[in-house]
C-alpha cells in the first residue's frame, strides 16, 4: 500500500509504535477477558426443581434414611422423553407409586406436575457459580440471560463510543486519516512526529508536501468516490470473510442455546 511506503520512512517498528502499543495493551488485556468470561460466567449448569423432601436441610422429609436420593428422586420430578429428570416441572404430590414399578417408564397426566415455585437445585461440579445460578435464568426465565448479554454488548458499544471521542482529545490523529481526508500539513506534522521519535535523522528534507500528495495520490483519489454497505460485497475476499463470519456467529448462538 502507499501509506506504508511513506511509513517505512518515519520508521514501520520504532519507539513511537513500542510506547503506542504499551499504552494500548493494558485497556485491551481488561477489555478480552471480559469478553471471554462471559462464555463461563453465562454456562447452563444441570439442573432440576427443588423439592422438599430432597432438599430441605433439615431432611425432615426422610428422617428414617430409608428411601435413597435416587428413589426420592423418582417420586418428586418426572422423566421426559429421554427418561431423564425434567428441568422445569416437579410433581404436585410425591408419586409413591412409582417405587413399586420395575420399569422406567410411566405415564401421568399434565395436572400431576407443577413449575419450579420454589427455585431450581444446580450441578455444581463444573461451575460453583454463574450469572444462570445466581438469578435463576432457566426454564420460563432462560430467555433474561440474552438480556444480560444485550446489556454488556451494549456497555461496550457506548464505551467505544464514549471512548472514541477521548481519545481524539488525547491522542494523535492517525497520520493515514489526516492524509485522505485532505489534511496534507497536519498529515505530514505526524509523519514527522513519528519520525523524530523513532530517531530518524533528515525526516523534514526528504518528507515533504509533494512526496505525500504523489504517494498518496491513488489513496487520495479512491477517497473522493462515495461508497456504500453494498460495496463490501463487491469485493470476492470481503464477501468471503463476511460469510465466514455470520456462519461463526450463527454456530456460536445455536451452541449457546
Amino acid at each position: 500500500m502507499a501509506f506504508e511506503e511513506l511509513l517505512s520512512q518515519v520508521g514501520g517498528l520504532g519507539r513511537f509504535q513500542m510506547l503506542h502499543l504499551v499504552f494500548i495493551l493494558p485497556s485491551l488485556m481488561l477489555l478480552i477477558p471480559h469478553i471471554l468470561l462471559e462464555n463461563f460466567a453465562a454456562a447452563i449448569p444441570g439442573h432440576r426443581c427443588w423439592v422438599h423432601m430432597l432438599d430441605n436441610n433439615t431432611g425432615s422429609g426422610n428422617e428414617t434414611g430409608i428411601l435413597s436420593e435416587d428413589a426420592l428422586l423418582r417420586i418428586s420430578i418426572p422423566l421426559d422423553s429421554n427418561l431423564r429428570p425434567e428441568k422445569c416441572r416437579r410433581f404436585v404430590h410425591p408419586q409413591w407409586q412409582l417405587l413399586h414399578l420395575n420399569g422406567t417408564i410411566h405415564s401421568t397426566s399434565e395436572a400431576d406436575t407443577e413449575p419450579c415455585v420454589d427455585g431450581w437445585v444446580y450441578d455444581q461440579s463444573y461451575f460453583p457459580s454463574t450469572i444462570v445460578t445466581k438469578w435463576d435464568l432457566v426454564c420460563d426465565y432462560q430467555s433474561l440471560k440474552s438480556v444480560v448479554q444485550f446489556l454488556l454488548l451494549t456497555g461496550m458499544l457506548v464505551g467505544g463510543i464514549i471512548g472514541g471521542h477521548v481519545s481524539d482529545r488525547w491522542l494523535v490523529e492517525s497520520a493515514r486519516w489526516l492524509i485522505i481526508t485532505n489534511k496534507l500539513d497536519e498529515g505530514l506534522k505526524a509523519l514527522r512526529k513519528v519520525a523524530r521519535t523513532n530517531g530518524i535523522k533528515n525526516a523534514e528534507e526528504t518528507l515533504n508536501i509533494e512526496v505525500v500528495r504523489s504517494t498518496m495520490q491513488e489513496e487520495l483519489d479512491a477517497a473522493q468516490t462515495k461508497t456504500t454497505v453494498c460495496d463490501l460485497f463487491r469485493n470476492p475476499s470481503m464477501r468471503k470473510r463476511i460469510c465466514i463470519l455470520v456462519f461463526l456467529r450463527k454456530k456460536n448462538l445455536k451452541e449457546k442455546a
